[in-house]
């Protein structure tokens, strides 16, 4: 994970020093802090538990399959046994020679043979159950007759038992077919040795896998994370490589880039902001230090030193109303809280500072127009920023509309939108100028602006207060004809 923080407030040209903040390479990390190996151990874990779950359910249903068919043999040998028993006492008609005949014929490895009459008692058997006959309960001989065949465990064998005849009003007696558990139980011993064997070795090819794949997938990050490592504040235009923009990844790295790209626009623009605020500064300053100086370099008349005061009072003034609007950019955009938001009757807001700016505009020889009586617009804001914002506008007005000409203000509603004009017949403004008079400190005619003592800041101030108000301010403008100059605000706010 690559995590940036920064606070562009906080910035300065030495904040970025290579000597203060050069990147330094991150150590390695310990084996379990590292991604890949927890995805690993992971994904390890999670086949580990699948394959163990896989493995008991194939042993049980193994079992079950393999028991299921232990039954059905012995069931089918036990009724070969029946079969062959009723056909040779009925040829022979002799239970006796019945008996050897069918126990002598029919030898099966592995598997043990007895006949009983009905009582139970043995009448028969195989060779191999020599001293080891198998005495069945009277209740399971009575289950046979009942379903016709019967299974049970005597002496570490399964047993399966059959009438000997099928006819039930025939009672004959029944065949015995007996197998050693041992059979099945060693088959299951061989597919628990596979298992032990198989899911660990399966376990472990996995789990290198995953861990190739893992480092495959990873290796864009660790190469993301040496690339930010090279990145400082002297090379903040540097971009991340994106391999496939359309990936988790590549998506991470785009993201990245925007981030190196909006940090790299905030940092030049501090590093002009900063450059120009402090070349505005200069002049006001090195006049008051200038006329200072003059002024107590000798005894001047009283009417020199009012003369050198005025002068000073004026700068004084100017470097006031720089420093008043510095502070304010400066809280632009990251003090959104600079702006509170409360019912405004913006017609009245209107009206205020029509009334201020008609004092400037008389003592210039400027019309001063309203177009029509305000409408009531109400809408939520900040009062005294709205009344800075239009002041601003209608400042710039009348300083750039020369002596004879006018200046006009209209206030309209429509379409949920609040629609404030501010036009005049003014010098205009170029048209290769015109998208950048809302930059700080930007000036279309910087001799001019510094004479009318502006300072390239109120157009700017005027535009983000418009949009911290979710509005817009636009200009139209022809040179020699004057300037129009929309501001649209939102009436649902």
């Amino acid at each position: 994970m690559i995590v940036v923080r920064t606070n562009t407030a906080s910035l300065s040209p030495g904040a970025f020093s290579p000597t203060n903040h050069r990147l330094k390479s991150v150590p390695q990390l310990p084996m379990f802090d590292s991604v890949r190996t927890r995805l690993t151990l992971w994904y390890a874990g999670v086949l580990a538990l699948s394959l163990i779950a896989f493995a008991v359910l194939v042993y049980y249903a193994a079992a079950g399959i393999f028991y299921a068919r232990q039954d059905e043999t012995l069931r089918s040998t036990a009724e070969t046994v029946a079969s062959a028993y009723v056909q040779e006492l009925e040829e022979e008609q002799s239970v006796a020679k019945a008996n050897e005949v069918v126990l002598a014929q029919m030898v099966f490895p592995n598997r043990y043979v007895e006949v009983v009459d009905t009582e139970g008692r043995v009448v028969a058997w195989s060779s191999n159950l020599s001293g080891h006959l198998l005495i069945v309960p009277a209740q399971t001989l009575a289950e046979v007759r009942e379903r016709g065949v019967s299974f049970l465990v005597l002496n570490n064998l399964r047993v399966a038992l059959v009438p000997l005849s099928p006819d039930r009003n025939k009672q004959l007696g029944f065949a015995i077919v007996a197998e050693p558990l041992s059979v099945i139980e060693e088959g299951l011993r061989r597919l628990r040795r596979d298992f032990y064997a198989g899911v660990p070795l399966i376990l472990l090819f996995a789990s290198l896998g995953g861990y190739f794949l893992a480092r495959k997938s990873l290796s864009p990050i660790a190469l993301m994370n040496e690339q930010t490592q090279r990145i400082t504040a002297e090379n903040l235009s540097s971009q991340l490589d994106v391999a496939n923009p359309r990936d988790e990844v590549g998506g991470l790295a785009t993201t990245i880039n925007a981030l190196l790209a909006r940090l790299n626009a905030a940092f030049q623009e501090q590093q002009r902001f900063i450059a120009d605020a402090s070349h505005e500064l200069r002049t006001p300053i090195a006049v008051l230090r200038g006329e200072t100086e003059v002024a107590l370099e000798q005894e001047r008349a009283t009417a020199e030193y009012q003369e050198s005061l005025a002068l000073i009072k004026d700068e004084a003034e100017r470097l006031s109303r720089i420093v008043e609007n510095l502070f304010i950019l400066a809280r632009q955009p990251v003090d959104a809280s600079a702006i509170v938001k409360l019912p405004v009757q913006l017609n009245d807001a209107v009206a205020d500072c029509v009334r201020a700016a008609q004092v400037l505009a008389t003592q210039k020889g400027l019309r001063f127009n309203v177009g029509g009586s305000l409408p009531e617009v109400k809408l939520n804001g900040d009062d005294e920023m709205l009344k800075r914002m239009l002041l601003n506008l209608l400042d710039n007005a009348v300083k750039y509309t020369p002596t004879g000409g006018e200046v006009n203000v209209t206030l309209a509603s429509q379409n949920g939108t609040a629609l404030i004009i501010v036009s005049d017949t003014g010098i205009g403004i170029p048209a290769a100028a015109q998208p950048h008079i809302f930059d700080r400190f930007y000036r279309v005619d910087k001799a001019r602006s510094r004479a009318l003592g502006g300072a390239g800041l109120g157009l700017s101030i005027a535009r983000w207060i418009v949009e911290a108000h979710d509005g817009r301010l636009s200009v139209v403008s022809t040179p020699g004809h004057g300037s129009t100059f929309t501001v649209e605000l939102p009436l649902k706010n």
